[in-house]
């Protein structure tokens, strides 16, 4: 198709006449090339219809990638594929060596940590996971304070309603501790056994006849207690038909039932700290003057005696682990040392103010252990 067609005049008795308009008017794209040039369009291939930057230039005309072959023009500069349009304001991510490499920054030193103790609100304890020190403090005192780890102080009025008297409760502790030593338990399985004991008798009223059943709910309790404290090296000191011999109970199925129903009731939480535990952490540390070992001892020693005592289920853990040391270092200590210093205080969060209605509970039973330094 000849490209000026449409710019050339009509034929003879076409309507449409260009005459009267002079050729000068027309747009530089509509008009006739000037005599003797001959337009290079009506001679170039079909290949002459590819982009102008892909064509080769007249030989007039040296351009310098004239050599270079299509494959060789990198990606960026060739033409898109049909379909794609260009975004030609489009910023193009920094290459690999132009990204800068942030700065690297030494590591942060630790505070120093002093190791001395002395009675000054400043003085820095040593910890052993400094790192994790608060987290873990802190979660325990938050778990003690849970309802879901915490028992009803009042539950034999309110839930068993005179079923359980604290003789009873008394009993089964003893029965219970002569259980854990009898197989040889790690230490902390008597007070996570108690506090399980506990904390389902708060939520579930027992029958009428309660001896047979307060020992087995005991059992149960030492058997789950004793393998979350040890694992799987409970199992070759204690399992169910080591129990039904202990316990003269009917079968194990009637053991395995009551541990069922047991942490179920509890809701599978069985990791609330006790007393033991705090008095674990509160002893790691002795001052000038005293026998850490003696105190510790004796501490752990009036704590396992507070289960006994129905009104110790009144305060928390940390409570009674806080008076326990405190009447330790009262019969250990000697007289020049105080019974609870500020480091104590500090430790602890309690002053003897806060430890008193804990310390009249445990009066009972503490002036035999007291007057007995050795036991």
């Amino acid at each position: 198709m000849d490209p000026w067609a449409f710019a050339r005049p009509p034929p003879p008795g076409f309507g449409f006449s260009c005459a009267s308009q002079p050729v000068a008017d027309l747009s530089a794209r509509l008009r006739p090339p000037p005599p003797g040039f001959v337009f290079s369009c009506v001679r170039q291939p079909v290949a002459d219809s590819l982009p102008a930057r892909l064509r080769t230039p007249p030989p007039s005309i040296k351009f310098p990638c004239a050599q270079l072959a299509v494959d060789d023009v990198p990606a960026r500069v060739r033409p898109p594929p049909p379909g794609f349009s260009r975004l030609c304001n489009k910023v193009l991510p920094k290459s690999p060596r132009e990204i800068p490499v942030p700065p690297k920054f030494s590591k942060r030193a630790a505070p120093p940590v002093s190791t001395t103790v002395s009675d000054k609100p400043s003085a820095k304890r040593q910890r052993l996971c400094s790192d994790y020190e608060d987290d873990i403090e802190a979660n325990l005192r938050r778990t003690e304070r849970s309802p879901e780890e915490r028992p009803r102080p009042d539950y034999m009025k309110t839930v068993q309603q005179g079923r359980v008297s604290p003789s009873d409760r008394a009993r089964l502790v003893g029965w219970m501790d002569a259980f854990v030593r009898h197989h040889d338990l790690v230490d902390g399985t008597l007070h996570h056994a108690v506090a399980y004991v506990d904390r389902v008798l708060s939520v579930r009223a027992m029958n009428t006849h309660t001896d047979y059943e307060l020992r087995l709910l005991g059992a149960a309790a030492v058997f789950v207690a004793a393998k979350y404290e040890d694992g799987w090296r409970t199992m070759p000191k204690l399992d169910p038909d080591k129990i039904v011999s202990y316990g003269r109970f009917a079968s194990r199925k009637e053991v395995l039932d009551m541990e069922r129903h047991m942490v179920a009731a509890l809701g599978y939480q069985l990791g609330g700290p006790t007393a033991h535990t705090f008095v674990s952490r509160f002893t790691k540390h002795a001052q000038e003057g005293e026998d850490l070992k003696k105190i510790q001892r004796m501490a752990h020693h009036l704590a396992d005696e507070s289960l006994r005592n129905y009104a110790c289920l009144g305060y928390l853990p940390s409570v009674v682990a806080s008076s326990a040391i405190l009447l330790a270092r009262f019969a250990l200590n000697p007289p020049d040392v105080p019974a609870w210093s500020t480091e104590m205080q500090e430790l602890t969060g309690y002053n003897v103010m806060n430890l008193a209605g804990c310390l009249h509970a445990m009066h009972s039973f503490s002036q035999s252990l007291l007057c007995d330094p050795h036991c």
